[in-house]
């Protein structure tokens, strides 16, 4: 595998894990039930997600992907995330969430420019669409909880 795409999928492992990490350490510091099982079910996700990363990487990044286009409801930029997530509730949670995966899209779309390779360009494309399809959900969950129609 190109050195290139190597070192573009240890990011996004490395990336994964670090999110992980931080949603295990903040659920530690809530007391709102809502938000610790989102934390949990954050934390799962992207274990899981470093798990896909993995097995592209070690498939050669050649694993089939999502077709289509990815809504974004853009509902982060109507929001400001906090910077902590201490004693945050379940609102709080979720847009912090919602602003790292639009944070990763746009790390993944900065990376594709600085890609040599058409490969690396297409792997950080891929990348980005699947941190906007986890974005989406959030942002749907978020809609369903908190903006919906009373």
């Amino acid at each position: 595998m190109e050195e290139e795409i190597t070192e573009l999928l240890d990011a996004a492992i490395y990336k994964e894990i670090a999110s992980e990490a931080l949603y295990l350490a903040v659920q530690k510091k809530t007391d709102d039930p809502g938000a610790r099982a989102l934390l949990q079910e954050l934390a799962e996700q992207e274990k899981k997600h470093s798990a896909w990363i993995r097995g592209l990487k070690d498939k050669g990044a050649t694993r089939s992907w999502h077709r289509g286009r990815v809504s974004d409801l853009k509902i982060s930029e109507h929001l400001t995330a906090p910077d902590r997530l201490d004693g945050a509730g379940l609102q709080d949670t979720l847009i912090f969430a919602i602003d790292r995966e639009q944070q990763s899209v746009e790390f993944y779309s900065r990376m594709m420019g600085a890609m040599r390779t058409q490969k690396g360009k297409v792997l950080c494309r891929r990348l980005a669409a699947e941190e906007l399809r986890h974005k989406l959900r959030l942002e749907i969950f978020y809609d369903n909880l908190f903006l919906g129609e009373d």
